[in-house]
């Protein structure tokens, strides 16, 4: 079990402030590590920490996480064209129109 599984389970147990904890420092490792994780790890940690984000009612955050979520699909979608991904199973990734969806949730109390 790798540490993408722990934070997917925690995020199912409801633990939300520990996934935004755990993901914020995994994330961080990953800007200074670029070779830590594969892009399609990378895209679910931003997703978890997003949800995260909005769970706890940090909707602009959450937004900002989403688009970088979004970002990195792209360039998942780009490498996996080059080499077949290493990392994660499509079953266990969210589509990029739910990530979207979701961004578009946050921004919503923003405009109230």
């Amino acid at each position: 079990m790798n540490v993408i599984d722990h934070v997917r389970d925690m995020a199912a147990a409801g633990l939300h402030s520990n996934v935004r904890i755990l993901s914020s420092l995994l994330l961080t490792m990953s800007n200074n590590n670029p070779e830590l994780f594969s892009p399609a790890q990378k895209y679910q940690l931003l997703v978890y920490h997003a949800d995260a984000l909005f769970h706890d009612k940090e909707y602009r955050n959450a937004a900002c996480k989403y688009s970088m979520a979004l970002q990195q699909k792209k360039v998942l979608s780009k490498t996996s064209k080059v080499r077949p991904s290493t990392g994660g199973t499509a079953s266990s990734q969210r589509a990029p129109n739910n990530v979207s969806v979701s961004q578009l949730v946050c921004l919503i109390p923003l405009c109230f």
